[in-house]
């Protein structure tokens, strides 16, 4: 249970170990961008409003530290495409 959690308890993951406040969005991460894929295989449109503005934050921090902004913005604004086989993962 995560209530009444600090959120600098350190958690243990298969890929090393993180502080709670780190590591919840990156779950919250997952379940979006996993039912985003459900929605399009059930050609459903998904909105997740609550969960998307998670996502969003983690998505702006990866661009940011991989350098990668710029396209980013870009493209989220309706200036320009993605180059082909962008990924900030």
């Amino acid at each position: 249970m995560v209530r009444g959690v600090d959120g600098d308890a350190v958690m243990h993951t298969p890929v090393g170990s993180m502080r709670l406040r780190d590591y919840l969005p990156t779950r919250t991460f997952e379940l979006t961008v996993h039912t985003c894929d459900l929605g399009v295989g059930l050609r459903q449109v998904v909105d997740v409003p609550a969960a998307g503005a998670v996502t969003w934050k983690l998505l702006g921090e990866l661009a940011a530290s991989a350098v990668k902004s710029g396209p980013l913005l870009m493209a989220a604004t309706g200036r320009g495409a993605l180059p082909a086989g962008f990924t900030l993962l």
